[in-house]
């Protein structure tokens, strides 16, 4: 039987995991923080041993990009040691593990979607953080799975696409970097990637997933507007530069799905019609709402 031990299950993403191991009746275990401190290996250890799950997904991460630059230590605790703490364990008690990584792994100089394969250099602390992790848990346990994913969003937590939905929906104007660009990632495509994997069971090792195509900040920001039947020309585009932000962003890090298309995995839908889902979903119908 499936026994699925869910870290970061009230995250972005982890919450969308966490409702479809509830949908699907699936025996798991959630533990907050609080109930697990997966930097601490004892724990990690005592609590593994204890619950013995098949698969331990691991959703819970240091995601505030800036901060890693003057808290490397703690980034680095969370998204590498506690990795480190759950490949040893579940390597000892034959679990399988997936684990979520980042296109922030990358350096951005590719004019090409960035394979799995391609060479891993990041130019910030909270990409360093994660390709260590990565690291970590392929020396531990070589047989898990990793998601690279970028640009992710959902109803729960804080997310780029929940802030210009807020923005729209009081019309305010903003100003949206369109010198990155990327592929942006509904947390519930994501979250069925992952089911899929514990179901499908594809050679393990490291993969890429995120919605179909590529845009900027910027025309991501625009798209959402629109569909929120705010004025587009509401947003105007600014450079990287004139933010001043403590971490240095990749300029382009899109993802080729071509590895995960090939193991035949799920389709992944185009990012503007699982966006124009998601708000409709969550939102209304987007062709209802009329500009303020």
């Amino acid at each position: 039987m499936t026994r699925v031990l869910l870290l970061g299950g009230s995250g972005t993403l982890g919450s969308e995991v966490l409702r479809l191991l509830q949908v699907n009746k699936l025996d798991f275990m959630a533990p907050s923080s609080g109930d697990l401190d997966i930097i601490n290996r004892k724990e990690v250890f005592n609590y593994i041993s204890d619950f013995k799950p098949s698969w331990i997904i691991n959703c819970a991460a240091w995601t505030n990009v800036d901060a890693a630059e003057t808290h490397y230590q703690d980034a680095m605790n969370l998204n590498a040691h506690a990795v480190r703490n759950i490949g040893e364990v579940a390597f000892e008690f034959s679990s399988q593990a997936i684990h979520i990584s980042t296109d922030y792994v990358f350096d951005g100089e590719s004019t090409e979607p960035y394979l799995e394969s391609s060479k891993a250099q990041s130019i910030n602390r909270y990409g360093e953080s994660k390709l260590r992790g990565e690291k970590l848990l392929m020396t531990a346990l070589p047989d898990s799975y990793i998601i690279r994913t970028s640009w992710l969003y959902g109803i729960n937590g804080k997310n780029f696409v929940k802030t210009m939905v807020d923005k729209s929906l009081r019309n305010e104007y903003v100003s949206v970097v369109d010198d990155q660009v990327g592929s942006p990632t509904n947390a519930r495509d994501l979250s069925k990637g992952i089911l899929a994997i514990t179901e499908q069971l594809p050679e393990p090792g490291i993969y890429n997933f995120s919605n179909g195509g590529s845009c900027s900040w910027f025309e991501l920001a625009r798209f959402v507007y629109m569909n929120m039947g705010s004025d587009p020309e509401l947003v105007t585009p600014t450079c990287s530069r004139s933010l001043e932000l403590v971490a240095k962003r990749p300029r382009f890090s899109v993802l080729s799905k071509e590895k995960w298309e090939n193991a035949g995995m799920p389709t992944v839908i185009h990012w503007d019609e699982s966006l124009r889902q998601f708000l409709r979903l969550n939102f209304g119908n987007p062709s209802e709402l009329e500009p303020k």
